[in-house]
């Protein structure tokens, strides 16, 4: 539980460090930027380092006015060791970012199913060119199909929904990689697990984040029942 916590929060917090320079152009995209790299790190709440996670662009596509990436992942757990990587999409299109939603499934969980065949099926988290106060952004669902290779048997699904997305107000903010102002964003995390046909309890979590209009996300925090379970910073940015 302590991974999908860090995974979720640094993914949202890493995916938008992608703010074009100017509305409706995806040529300003840090992370759309061949080679970019970036650094979080992760905190349980007892502000204990818990690892961090590096991001590096390894290839961008141009079709038209839109663009698409892949984004090398390696999470580090708090001792330095590599706990594991990956890979999966970000895109633009007339200035507004989307991400696969691929990327906020624990990688510790898939490794469980590596002998399964696994079928994924969902939305893209979508975010405007522009953000104002109040503003109600698209809500995403995603689910996991674990199937038996031998009998055909669903094994297993896991369904996330992302909803209650909601931005806040500015607020100003200081980070390792510096001190910013930037939108509060709210919204609510439900992961629910039906094996063998029986239904799982869910996990319901909050999360709040802070945007910077070109700069992108510099920290989150994730909630569960009202309580801080773990937080990321952004701490470096390597264009």
């Amino acid at each position: 539980m302590k991974n999908q916590f860090l995974l979720i929060t640094t993914v949202l917090l890493w995916v938008l460090l992608t703010t074009p320079a100017h509305a409706q152009d995806c040529n300003g995209y840090m992370l759309l930027t061949e080679n970019a790299e970036y650094e979080i790190l992760n905190y349980n709440q007892r502000n204990k380092l818990t690892g961090r996670m590096l991001y590096k662009v390894t290839d961008v596509r141009r079709d038209g006015n839109k663009l698409e990436a892949t984004v090398h992942t390696q999470m580090y757990d708090e001792k330095g060791k590599m706990a594991n990587e990956g890979s999966y999409q970000v895109g633009c299109e007339n200035g507004s970012i989307w991400i696969d939603m691929r990327s906020l499934m624990n990688p510790d969980m898939m490794e469980a199913y590596k002998n399964m065949e696994v079928k994924m099926e969902g939305d893209h988290m979508d975010y405007p060119a522009s953000l104002s106060p109040g503003q109600q952004l698209k809500d995403g669902s995603f689910t996991i199909n674990v199937i038996d290779k031998g009998s055909g048997q669903n094994m297993s699904t896991i369904t996330m929904q992302v909803t209650g997305r909601t931005v806040g107000n500015k607020e100003r903010l200081e980070v390792p990689a510096g001190t910013y102002e930037g939108f509060k964003i709210n919204q609510d995390m439900e992961v629910q697990t039906r094996a063998m046909g029986m239904k799982m309890p869910g996990t319901r979590m909050q999360t709040v984040e802070w945007f910077v209009p070109g700069t992108g996300w510099i920290k989150s925090e994730t909630y569960r029942n009202d309580k801080l379970m773990a937080y990321s910073v952004l701490n470096k940015i390597n264009k």
